[in-house]
């Protein structure tokens, strides 16, 4: 009876699930910071609706108790002390909520998760041109626990904006070029269609 042998692509399998495990940490990272991303843009956006609605607000009820001051109106007074109370309660939601700190502490773990999505793609390139496969894990392990740091730290998404993320990755392509795009940002020399 013969004994298993190791395959005889054995010294490549190594290679093949190191590659496969880099593909799939670059995709969970490209993710996790385009969801971040779409987190901060909607911080963003809800911060400018509510200013532009606190500033709609201040001038109705402005003009509304100085058309009860000059006109003696009661329903002027009643309407400016509704509006300026509405006011008050986006006062303290501000307050409490602070959209422009939460938009930025979102845009922060993208732009730190975006470094680490560039370095794992080069890693995938280093591997495609023959670096060698210890280097390649000691450069994992390395970002796998500056991945782990970030996340640690990342304040929290919601699904709305991990499915924004998803339409921007999926359906725009949003972090890919085709070779038409790429050939027109890089200079002559860089091209893949010379023209």
């Amino acid at each position: 009876m013969e004994l298993d042998s190791p395959r005889e692509d054995a010294s490549v399998e190594p290679a093949v699930t190191l590659e496969g495990q880099l593909r799939e940490i670059y995709a969970r990272a490209a993710y996790t910071h385009k969801t971040h991303e779409k987190m901060a843009d909607r911080y963003v956006t809800r911060y400018k609706h509510i200013k532009t609605a606190e500033i709609i607000l201040s001038a109705v009820a402005t003009s509304s108790l100085l058309l009860a001051v000059l006109g003696d109106s009661h329903v002027g007074t009643i309407v400016g002390a509704a509006l300026s109370t509405v006011l008050l309660g986006f006062a303290l939601y501000f307050k409490e909520a602070s959209l422009g700190e939460q938009a930025q502490k979102h845009s922060d773990v993208a732009s730190k998760l975006w470094g680490v999505r560039e370095s794992l793609l080069s890693l995938l390139v280093d591997m495609k041109d023959g670096r060698p496969i210890q280097e390649i894990r000691a450069a994992r392990d390395q970002l796998n626990n500056l991945l782990e740091e970030i996340y640690k730290a990342a304040p929290r998404t919601n699904s709305a904006a991990y499915l924004d993320a998803q339409k921007a990755l999926k359906a725009s392509e949003e972090l890919f070029f085709t070779d038409e795009e790429l050939d027109r940002m890089l200079p002559k020399q860089l091209r893949t269609k010379r023209s």
